[in-house]
């Protein structure tokens, strides 16, 4: 696959060509099954993976016992890179929502290949920041927005990161369930399915078994109630 067709806001997207290419040589070649977990929460980090195709989950055991979605990642997208520069435990969970092929980069691999590449150093920071901002704004909206609106500014999200335009709309292009877009948004899945009722009655999205279609971006951004001049 050519450096420019990784997704733009996806790490392998942010790389010049030639380091983007350097970063693919890296590592092993592996599969895994929808469903798999390929990064156990608590685990030592001791390599990262540098996704190709399919896509993850990022989920967190709580000390209540409620598992939480925090993140959903796509082709492009490293994960474990945080343990695995920090030498400390995984922070989370990150499990296979449809069949993964990735690359397993050794944490001395990835540190040295990041040594060598300044300008991939930078767009690792870069990328810790953006996910940084995103979940500031997520702690900011569950204190200031109603479920609903959080519900709307997950799909958003999800749809900006990951979508996949199509002559019939945008879809989501991660298989999520109902629950697990409720766990991101903070909030039950009866109000998941009331928001997601109204938009289909407003022509805003169809949605299928895990799959998502958005047909009017634009309107979902409005039910989102994005406010001018702040940075979401």
């Amino acid at each position: 696959m050519k450096a420019q067709t990784w997704p733009a806001r996806s790490l392998l997207g942010r790389l010049r060509p030639r380091d983007a290419e350097a970063l693919l040589e890296l590592g092993t070649l592996v599969a895994y099954p929808a469903q798999h977990r390929l990064i156990r929460q608590g685990d030592a980090g001791r390599h990262s993976l540098l996704v190709l195709r399919g896509s993850a989950k990022v989920i967190v055991d709580t000390e209540r016992g409620r598992d939480v979605v925090i993140a959903v990642r796509g082709p492009g997208d490293l994960l474990g890179e945080m343990a695995t520069l920090e030498h400390r435990p995984r922070s989370a969970h990150v499990i296979a929502c449809a069949a993964v092929e990735a690359r397993v980069i050794r944490s001395t691999e990835l540190a040295e290949f990041l040594c060598r590449a300044p300008e991939a150093c930078l767009a690792v920071a870069r990328m810790l920041s953006e996910r940084l901002r995103s979940a500031d704004r997520r702690g900011i909206d569950f204190v200031v927005c109603p479920a609903p609106v959080r519900v709307v500014r997950v799909l958003v999200e999800i749809s900006q990161h990951h979508g996949v335009s199509t002559a019939a709309g945008w879809d989501l292009g991660i298989p999520l369930s109902q629950t697990e877009i409720a766990s991101m948004a903070g909030t039950g899945l009866s109000t998941v399915e009331k928001v997601f009722r109204k938009l289909e009655t407003e022509g805003v999205l169809h949605r299928h078994y895990r799959r998502v279609m958005i047909t009017d971006l634009d309107g979902l951004r409005r039910f989102g109630e994005f406010p001018a001049g702040i940075p979401y």
